[in-house]
């Protein structure tokens, strides 16, 4: 068993972890390494790290990374309509025609439905609330 730091930076990178992901994988994979110390984890240095991935400028293939990474959570349990609105939506999103705020609706919307409380309370989800 980890420190109750431990336990606590755990809590924040479930919040932070692909909202991390989406702006500076270097970030998402040092904070991933900097976890695996249970007993002392540098706690100035893992919200550094958030802080820095928060300030990195959008870039779609870092966000089509965290967008992938997350339908992977539905993508075998999703009905065929919602794989076809899924596809359909994030086609026409890497072609410039529909909003990353929206595709990240339609994850949103299948995290609500399918219950998976783990993504509901992402800050990954903070734009479309």
């Amino acid at each position: 068993m980890g420190s109750p730091l431990i336990v606590q930076l755990e809590q924040a990178w479930a919040h932070h972890k692909y909202a991390v992901l989406e702006k500076d994988p270097a970030s998402y994979q040092a904070i991933r390494t900097l976890l695996k110390n249970k007993q002392d984890p540098d706690q100035v240095l893992f919200y550094a790290l958030i802080e820095k991935a928060y300030a990195q400028p959008d870039q779609i293939g870092r966000q089509n990374n965290a967008v992938l990474h997350v339908w992977g959570y539905f993508k075998n349990v999703a009905t065929s309509e919602e794989k076809a609105a899924f596809e359909d939506k994030h086609s026409r999103w890497l072609n410039g025609s529909f909003s990353l705020t929206d595709l990240k609706k339609v994850l949103y919307d299948l995290s609500v439905s399918y219950q998976m409380d783990y993504l509901i309370n992402s800050s990954y989800f903070d734009s479309v609330r």
